[in-house]
C-alpha cells in the first residue's frame, strides 16, 4: 500500500512523495535524497523529529523515547520509527536537516 507524504522545509514550497507502508517516513525521505539527519534509527535520540500537520502514523509497537511531553503535545513525531497509516502532511524544521 502506498501513501502520500507532503512535506515542506521551514514553510518553503511543499512537495509530495509516495511512501510504501512497509518503510519508515525517514527511509522514504532519505530515498528521495532529502538531507535528513539521522542517528539512532530507533526512536531514542529525537534528531529525526518532524511536525505532523495532518494524517496518522503508526510506530509499530515502538516507543518514541526521543520526544518529550511538550514535543508530543505540539504534534512532533519521530520519522525514524513512524509508518504512515494514510496520507500525511509534515513540516521539517532546520534541526532535522543536514545543511551542506
Amino acid at each position: 500500500m502506498m501513501n502520500q507524504c507532503t512535506y515542506s522545509f521551514n514553510d518553503s514550497v511543499q512537495e509530495t512523495i509516495s511512501i510504501p507502508s512497509k518503510i519508515t517516513l525517514l527511509e522514504a525521505l532519505l530515498e528521495q535524497k532529502l538531507p535528513m539527519r539521522k542517528a539512532c534509527i530507533n526512536g531514542a535520540c529525537g534528531i529525526c523529529l518532524v511536525k505532523l500537520i495532518r494524517g496518522n502514523i503508526d510506530y509499530k509497537n515502538r516507543i518514541p523515547r526521543g520526544l518529550n511531553n511538550k514535543e508530543l503535545q505540539a504534534g512532533y513525531i519521530l520519522s525514524c520509527i513512524a509508518h504512515c497509516k494514510n496520507d500525511v502532511v509534515i513540516q521539517i524544521s532546520s534541526p532535522s536537516i543536514t545543511r551542506k
